[in-house]
């Protein structure tokens, strides 16, 4: 038996009192299974056919009072069983059809906030997609039980640190077996050394061409906070030591380095999470693969233009990153 079915409340008393003729009980039977059925946290199948079964049954007999106040409870509910619309349309109290999504977006919006959707893997590509510029959509996509933590790892600026954290373990599970050679130390010194001289816009240049993100890279973090923690990663990705990522922190921005609360959590970010986490999870928050350089000219790996490596070229430290491995769902 289907959960939602078996945790039901059991209405069989009213149904066996609806059956004295000296009592009148539909209404009453009708009006508490539509509240029953609009608070039903998922409309699966079990329910909406036992909903249709017995309101379907009920509207023919009961009094235009009822009928309004049902009627007025359904409207806007977008998962009314058309045996029941048909049924008060009978009786003169029609209710509106579900309004047709005016956007690709708002019908996004609409899919991730209905419980009982079935999200597969494209679907969830492309929402996941939309999420990183739509903070309503991101929240939502977060707080559904069903979606693996691997899956929301292109969320993990939006997420409360408990789920950042298990968001985390699940991409440290996969990263690690992928190679992370590492990066020159030219790099560190040279974001070193721009953040000594708190030259802001040298460090991001610097920062983004060493690891070949793209030159808008800290524009997927719209709040300023956020957008820190996302150099965090960056940084451990950059291989910067600890010692290092503190001075960054004490040196670049004046308004991080003025609490000490906020370096404290920065610094325990990058300590906490691996340099091959650190790099999945910018892979899957600016959606594009992070490419370190092991110097010499910078070469994409993906497109037309991109040359093959060889395993020989894998030996000097060339590499290809990948989003973090996805549990397999079906459409």
């Amino acid at each position: 038996m289907s959960s939602s079915v078996a945790g039901a409340p059991d209405l069989s008393g009213l149904i066996e009192l609806s059956r004295d003729p000296a009592l009148d009980l539909k209404p009453v039977i009708l009006r508490v299974q539509t509240d029953l059925f609009l608070s039903a946290p998922v409309h699966d199948r079990a329910i909406l056919q036992a909903f249709e079964s017995l309101a379907a049954g009920l509207i023919p007999t009961v009094d235009e009072e009822t009928l309004r106040i049902v009627a007025e409870k359904l409207d806007g509910c977008p998962d009314v069983p058309a045996g029941v619309r048909a049924a008060l349309e009978t009786r003169g109290f029609p209710i509106a059809l579900p309004r047709e999504p005016e956007s690709e977006a708002e019908a996004d919006r609409a899919l991730a906030e209905n419980p009982g959707a079935l999200i597969g893997t494209r679907v969830l590509e492309r929402l996941l997609a939309r999420a990183r510029t739509d903070a309503d959509l991101a929240r939502t996509l977060l707080a559904r039980p069903e979606i693996p933590p691997a899956d929301l790892a292109p969320l993990w600026l939006a997420a409360e640190p408990e789920q950042r954290r298990a968001i985390t373990e699940a991409v440290e599970a996969t990263a690690a077996l992928r190679p992370c050679p590492p990066a020159p130390r030219s790099l560190a010194t040279r974001l070193v050394e721009h953040s000594h001289s708190r030259d802001v816009q040298a460090f991001i240049t610097a920062l983004g061409d060493g690891l070949g993100l793209p030159p808008n890279y800290l524009g997927a973090a719209s709040d300023p906070a956020a957008r820190y923690d996302l150099l965090t990663l960056a940084l451990r990705a950059a291989d910067l030591r600890e010692g290092e990522a503190v001075f960054v922190f004490l040196t670049l921005n004046d308004s991080v380095a003025r609490s000490v609360e906020r370096v404290f959590s920065l610094v325990t970010l990058f300590r906490e999470t691996s340099r091959a986490a650190a790099r999945d999870l910018l892979c899957a928050i600016l959606g594009v693969p992070v490419m370190e350089r092991a110097g010499g000219e910078h070469q994409p790996l993906h497109g037309p233009e991109a040359k093959r490596s060889t395993p020989a070229a894998a030996e000097r430290g060339g590499f290809r990153t990948v989003l973090p491995s996805r549990l397999r769902r079906t459409s």
